[in-house]
């Protein structure tokens, strides 16, 4: 990660404060530095993933985008769309922001934004912090909320290569995860898969579970089978 965090990205020094910026990618080491630099440099930062590539038009359309960083790609784009108001009112005040996107589940997906400064205020005061998998992806606000959790708290974030069962679990063994934020969904598939119990790393001390409601018959088969792992809810944050 040093290696990455030391060298000098281009085109960094184009951006300026208040600047839409949407950054394609993952909980990679690339990534991450360069969602801190953003940060560091009071710009108005959109997290979005290469699995929703379809849709990004739209989502830079939206939050009103001037710059996009893909791994080691950059360009600029002409957002001919009137300016955001609330923005604006950012951008006036010098401070960052963030900006994410609703499920889309009832319409099209809305852009929310956050004033970055509150956003990171939460993470000032310290907690304890447990060995992570990056589950929930990166342009989720459960997955930026992991990852500045445990970077804030001096912890250890573990990132998979994909976010198969396999994959899942063999990394949660391998690096000895205590703590795995995941969806109701992916859980229904562990149990109809047979994976719970025998196949749940004996390392993982805590499953969150958000992004979508659970329902009460999975979560006590669950409970039954896990009795030492604890769960916890973490929808509608």
């Amino acid at each position: 990660f040093m290696d990455v965090f030391n060298q000098k990205i281009e085109k960094l020094d184009r951006i300026k404060p208040g600047d839409v910026v949407a950054l394609i990618g993952d909980f990679d080491p690339k990534t991450i530095f360069l969602l801190i630099k953003l940060i560091e440099l009071n710009a108005i930062v959109v997290p979005l993933t290469s699995e929703t590539k379809d849709q990004h038009n739209y989502f830079f359309e939206a939050a009103n985008v001037k710059y996009i960083f893909e791994y080691d790609t950059f360009k600029e784009i002409n957002n001919n769309r009137e300016e955001n108001k609330l923005i604006m009112q950012l951008r006036r005040k010098g401070e960052g922001g963030l900006v994410l996107f609703s499920s889309g589940t009832t319409s099209k997906p809305k852009a929310v934004l956050h004033n970055l400064s509150y956003f990171l205020k939460r993470f000032s005061t310290p907690r304890p912090t447990l060995r992570t998998i990056n589950f929930l992806l990166f342009d989720h606000i459960g997955g930026i909320n992991t990852l500045f959790h445990t970077l804030y708290n001096l912890g250890t974030v573990i990132v998979p290569k994909d976010r198969s069962i396999e994959t899942v679990l063999k990394v949660c063994d391998r690096y000895s995860v205590e703590l795995l934020p995941t969806t109701p969904t992916f859980l229904r598939l562990l149990l109809i898969g047979g994976y719970i119990p025998d196949k749940i790393p004996a390392s993982i001390k805590i499953i969150t579970y958000g992004t979508e409601r659970m329902d009460q018959i999975t979560l006590d088969q669950l409970c039954n089978s896990l009795p030492k792992v604890d769960f916890r809810q973490t929808y509608g944050m």
